[in-house]
């Protein structure tokens, strides 16, 4: 067994290792592409009836060397920090997910808010007012880091991704999981190694 291979799996090992996961599997270069062209076509459609999606987390995942999808027990699985999810228009945040409730709080008394949800945040002074940059808002979901792999040997990039609903269709499919049960989830761990 030569060097990379003994790295691979023992990054695999611990993804399987990890509380709530019920498989894992490294992607082919075909499978990445495949997933990548379908989660590019979600992105085009309408979400929340406001705008698109950039699912830049999931890309990040699908773009480093190595990607391994998971299929996990969403209730158990240890999760990545949060927020994770956004609305912006190019480079300015415009709405985003608020999971500090002293901060939940206080931007609730502003007129200038607007809830989506009871944690989804819209800045109304923040949403342009021209047709043409609100074409260009996105909801996006960023990449995180994938904590638990960070800390291993040789791994020096990592992405944690969650695919749209589709992708997890897909990935459950690819992976012979039924895809009924709600609590049953997939995401996505990329990482570049250095032996």
């Amino acid at each position: 067994m030569d060097l990379t291979t003994g790295l691979l799996e023992q990054v695999l090992r611990t993804l399987r290792e990890c509380r709530g996961v019920l498989v894992a599997r490294l992607l082919s270069t075909e499978e990445k592409r495949q997933l990548l062209a379908l989660e590019s076509a979600v992105e085009e459609k309408i979400v929340f009836a406001m705008c698109r999606s950039r699912n830049d987390g999931v890309r990040a995942a699908l773009h480093l060397e190595y990607t391994v999808a998971l299929v996990i027990q969403s209730d158990l699985f240890p999760y990545p920090h949060h927020p994770h999810i956004s609305m912006e228009c190019d480079d300015q945040v415009v709405g985003e997910l608020i999971t500090d409730a002293t901060q939940l709080e206080a931007l609730k008394t502003s007129r200038h808010n607007f809830f989506l949800w009871d944690n989804f945040v819209i800045y109304m002074q923040r949403l342009p007012t021209d047709p043409a940059a609100r074409r260009r808002l996105r909801i996006v979901y960023p990449p995180r880091e994938a904590l638990q792999i960070r800390d291993l040997p040789s791994v020096t990039r990592t992405a944690f991704g969650t695919p749209s609903t589709e992708g997890d269709a897909w990935i459950k499919r690819l992976l012979a999981v039924p895809g009924d049960d709600g609590a049953i989830g997939t995401c996505l761990v990329g990482f570049t190694l250095t032996p």
